[in-house]
């Protein structure tokens, strides 16, 4: 950013400092440190926080714009260079999208009530509903992608991989019908669960709510049928885990589904950037840790780099709930569309790897050249 916050500041102190002679005063840099040291004049930073926080509103709008246009000339540049790559994942979403469109137009499990009221099978509402947030996530993270901010990106698949595994237990069961309706039941009164965990600290100081007193009147039938264990997270999933003697984890549900051991690595690293912990600090994927060319020690900004993982990864997240999803029904429009997808998959996984070598290759040549 262009802005001097320090020339500002200077700016806001030379005004309070004319105004304290204006009024006959003296204000030095002994003054304000003795002020400082002894916790006196409260007033005088004060004033001085005021004129400092009027210059910077009143001059703010210019270098913002600036700032604006650097962002979105930086955006033009990585999806100049990332191009293909984005683009065909662009295409897989919008080809997922239709799929589930399509699918809700001729569903045979929605019935239409009235002009203004659908009625959904509860099967077919929880699966619907855990795709289209597939297909939100992936649009959330190629924005984060074509911005260059391939850590939050991969922060929001830690997300998708989790809607995924919900997914593939419930599509896992589809043709158990008693089986799957008791999940879906569970899975539903389990965000009864989850809302009133949520609302209590503010439920508690309003006890007249009447949205609240229903919500703890749910909570507690919820409780009684299914036992106080219920309050636990992943306790909608017991039918599947009976001979499990402890709390269920989200790792079992991964277990169960049978996920492959690097995509287990990269949820682990997801959650490094999510939680903070010291190696989510020092530790990103915009940077470049090649001996010789490392990236400078604080970045504060986007990146070009570290793009193809987190791409790579919802991918291959998005391709495997919606190909599992059509695998519940073998059509041959289904299967023609799960080879479709699956070729999309391929060719952009090369890309990302393509796209990644290059700029890597750059900089060392950039570096020796330097």
């Amino acid at each position: 950013m262009n802005l001097s916050f320090e020339r500002l500041f200077d700016e806001a102190l030379e005004n309070i400092i004319e105004q304290y002679e204006k009024e006959g005063k003296t204000l030095s840099e002994e003054i304000l440190t003795q002020a400082i040291q002894n916790s006196l004049e409260d007033d005088l930073f004060e004033n001085i926080a005021e004129d400092f926080y009027q210059i910077l509103k009143n001059n703010i709008y210019e270098p913002l714009e600036s700032e604006r246009l650097l962002h979105t000339e930086f955006r033009s540049r990585i999806k100049q260079r990332w191009l293909k790559p984005l683009a065909l994942f662009n295409g897989l979403i919008i080809i997922a999208e239709e799929i589930c469109t399509n699918d809700i137009n001729k569903s045979n499990e929605i019935k239409v009530l009235d002009e203004n009221t659908l009625e959904h099978t509860l099967k077919y509402y929880t699966i619907m509903k855990l795709l289209a947030k597939q297909i939100l996530l992936a649009k959330e993270i190629i924005y984060l992608l074509e911005g260059g901010f391939a850590d939050a990106a991969l922060s929001r698949w830690r997300t998708a991989h989790e809607t995924k595994i919900i997914l593939l237990i419930f599509l896992k069961y589809f043709d158990d019908e008693e089986l799957l309706k008791e999940l879906l039941i569970r899975f539903n009164d389990a965000s009864i669960i989850e809302e009133y965990k949520e609302l209590k600290p503010y439920g508690e100081n309003t006890s007249e709510d009447e949205y609240y007193k229903d919500l703890k009147s749910n909570y507690k039938k919820v409780l009684n049928k299914y036992g106080d264990s219920f309050r636990f997270d992943y306790e909608w999933a017991r039918p599947i885990f009976s001979k499990l003697g402890r709390r269920i984890y989200f790792k079992d549900l991964e277990k169960h589904i049978r996920i492959h051991e690097e995509t287990l690595s990269f949820y682990q690293k997801a959650n490094y950037q999510i939680h903070s912990s010291p190696l989510g600090t020092f530790d990103s994927l915009g940077t470049i840790d090649i001996e010789g060319m490392e990236s400078p020690a604080y970045v504060f900004g986007p990146s070009n780099l570290g793009l193809r993982i987190p791409g790579q990864l919802e991918i291959f997240t998005l391709y495997e709930a919606i190909v599992s999803y059509l695998n519940t029904d073998p059509s041959i429009d289904n299967l023609i569309y799960i080879k479709t997808l699956g070729k999309f998959m391929n060719e952009i996984f090369k890309e990302f790897e393509k796209v990644e070598d290059e700029i890597i290759n750059d900089e060392l040549s950039l570096r020796e050249e330097g």
